[in-house]
């Protein structure tokens, strides 16, 4: 799990009341995190998200997803049981820590599962140091 400077969620705390009805409610998508040597590595589920209707942006130390749901029933279809209905989107927003290279980080997506690699700055990579005999 990453370490609490690393990485936080935002929780939308603080934001004016006039700010919150402005917004449509989006769903926020669960999300696996994990940490390597190497950076954090973050899966976030997003089914019915398309790759052109994906943004996700950092604007200093915040690292927000968002994702409009596009709807796959085809107009001709009847539905028999419908759970989610309408057009959606999902956003989750985080916060990084220094640690992380924000110029490297990596996007990709498959079935539905959005994979952002957020690798370590050199500087804060353990390296091992060089004892020399004089």
């Amino acid at each position: 799990m990453a370490d609490t400077k690393e990485l936080r969620t935002q929780d939308g705390r603080g934001t004016p009341a006039a700010a919150q009805s402005e917004k449509k409610p989006a769903l926020v998508p669960p999300v696996d995190i994990y940490e390597d040597e190497n950076g954090i590595i973050l899966l976030a589920d997003m089914p019915g998200v398309s790759k052109d209707a994906l943004d996700i942006q950092v604007d200093k130390d915040v690292l927000t997803i968002k994702g409009d749901i596009s709807q796959a029933i085809p107009e001709d279809a009847k539905p028999l049981y419908v759970e989610f209905s309408g057009p959606g989107s999902y956003e989750r927003a985080f916060t990084i820590g220094p640690d992380v290279d924000v110029n490297r980080i990596e996007a990709s997506m498959n079935a539905g599962v959005v994979k952002l690699v957020l690798p370590k700055a050199e500087h804060s990579k353990p390296h091992k140091i060089e004892v020399k005999v004089a």
